[in-house]
């Protein structure tokens, strides 16, 4: 079942690829020739073996330097950073700020979201420590990806902005799931049935549950807990959230509820409809040029 919803994901082009211009050496930092960015690739921040990140760091950087963090998607059991290698380069070469991805553990039966969330925050202190290594102070961050990889840097950058080793400072989220308890998740959901969304949001939240029981209290807090959502308050950091109205894996809804709470709340933030679009955030290219303007918006407000 779960091979099946690996395959689906990475037949999905993400919106985000194509952002920055997207399309080994074992964690030594390399500086290609002609280059202005050294460039770190597969650094090790743990002893598993996804425990890699990539990292770009413009060569001519001194003092405080801010970051962006590439989170990729793949339902959380699928899914790798190497699509954003141009991403972090561009981050250095183009944009004169740090520029990372990395790859995470999947969840399992055994592995569960904390193991996710905990794996940002050792790989946000490994490349604090490069920065420092090489004489600046990677001092905030701008976390984003696509699906699952949105709903992490959503639920890091809401839940760990005070405790984090790189301050949060903004985050986008492309097609990102912010409320595990909304019903139409499992409403003629592309990736199957309600009891393979049951089975999956089981192994994020370590709690086992059937369908039937999803509106229990411990399966409820559960599912809260891990939901950028319920995270939302006066002080969460701006937002950008991008999301097609014809998503048939993350609802619509979630988008929505999100926009909501955010505008509730008075936090700075942007919500992109993409109009027709899918989880692959297409078929709206005036969404897709607005949320790109943004990004660039958001990089050069917060992380300069």
């Amino acid at each position: 079942m779960f091979d099946k919803i690996i395959a689906f994901f990475m037949s999905i082009i993400a919106f985000f690829m194509g952002l920055f211009g997207m399309g080994g050496n074992n964690g030594e930092p390399v500086t290609p020739p002609g280059a202005n960015y050294t460039q770190y690739t597969n650094a090790s921040y743990g002893d598993h073996e996804r425990q890699k990140l990539d990292l770009c760091i413009p060569n001519n950087a001194s003092g405080d330097l801010g970051l962006v963090l590439f989170i990729h998607g793949g339902a959380w059991i699928g899914g790798d950073k190497e699509p954003y290698v141009n991403g972090t380069i561009s981050a250095a070469k183009d944009h004169g700020i740090a520029g990372a991805s990395l790859n995470y553990h999947y969840i399992s039966d055994s592995v569960h979201m904390d193991t996710l969330i905990n794996d940002i925050d050792l790989a946000l202190g490994k490349i604090k420590a490069i920065g420092a290594e090489k004489g600046v102070n990677i001092n905030k961050v701008l976390l984003t990806g696509d699906s699952a990889g949105a709903h992490l840097s959503l639920l890091y950058a809401y839940s760990k902005a005070d405790s984090a080793p790189i301050k949060p400072v903004a985050v986008v989220s492309n097609s990102g799931p912010t409320d595990f308890t909304d019903e139409n998740f499992y409403i003629n959901n592309a990736l199957g049935g309600p009891e393979v969304l049951s089975d999956l949001f089981s192994k994020a939240s370590g709690v086992r549950f059937a369908y039937e029981q999803r509106a229990s209290a411990e399966v409820k807090a559960a599912l809260q807990k891990y939901s950028p959502l319920f995270y939302v308050t006066k002080n969460t950091v701006p937002t950008i959230i991008n999301h097609g109205d014809s998503d048939t894996i993350v609802p619509y809804s979630n988008a929505v509820n999100l926009d909501a709470k955010l505008t509730e709340m008075g936090v700075p933030h942007y919500f992109n409809t993409f109009v027709g679009g899918g989880h692959g955030l297409d078929n709206d290219k005036a969404a897709a040029d607005r949320a790109n303007d943004q990004l660039f918006e958001f990089i050069y407000t917060y992380l300069k």
